[in-house]
């Protein structure tokens, strides 16, 4: 069977507990977003969100080599985790742009961003908890809702980019928005990996 008792349970309780902490970072990164105070103040909040999943993430790791018998392949759990590993991180290193760069405000583009952001992780968590109930056509209807905020994503991205060149700036600042745009845009496309990831899943299970 695909999911037996006690090992399978560890493993999808830790991916779904990796998936609540991206879901946390990203609504912390849109109270950074849609705040009065400068973003790089959620920093450190951030910063202790993406060691804590790190550290789930090594859980999952560890696990995979003292364990035979897995819920899923082995590959599919080390991927899981890891493109949720990526989404943290992608949340996580566009904060700390705002730190280092010094970038004191927010705009519509970033705000819309950490929209998407949150949706997308929502439909993740949805998704992860459907796993152990087998619902994979609920699964499959997260991942769909998924693909089209990443597509969302990608027109952010242009459109933010298109204002830049066409209201220039200097230098530094565009290239300081630029710069976060485009991470932005990478960390939705990692959780549209988590989708195609979950999809994958479905098709060889359901």
């Amino acid at each position: 069977m695909l999911f037996a008792k006690k090992t399978d349970t560890d493993f999808l309780l830790l991916l779904i507990k990796s998936a609540e902490n991206c879901l946390l970072a990203a609504q912390t990164f849109r109270n950074a977003m849609m705040g009065s105070e400068p973003p790089a103040t959620f920093y450190p909040e951030l910063r202790e969100l993406e060691h804590k999943g790190d550290q789930i993430t090594h859980q999952i790791f560890k696990g995979l080599n003292k364990t035979f018998i897995t819920p899923l392949d082995r590959e599919d759990i080390m991927e899981l985790a890891a493109k949720l590993d990526d989404v943290m991180d992608g949340i996580e290193a566009t904060i700390a742009r705002f730190d280092y760069m010094n970038v004191q405000k927010t705009d519509k583009f970033m705000q819309d961003f950490s929209a998407v952001l949150v949706q997308s992780c929502q439909h993740i968590l949805d998704a992860f908890k459907l796993l152990p109930r087998k619902k994979y056509m609920q699964i499959t209807e997260h991942s769909v809702q998924i693909n089209s905020l990443e597509n969302e994503g990608d027109t952010l991205m242009r459109e933010g980019i298109r204002q830049i060149f066409l209201h220039p700036t200097d230098p530094y600042t565009d290239f300081k928005l630029k710069e976060i745009y485009e991470r932005l845009e990478q960390t939705t496309d990692a959780c549209e990996d988590v989708a195609n990831i979950l999809e994958s899943v479905v098709l060889r299970y359901s």
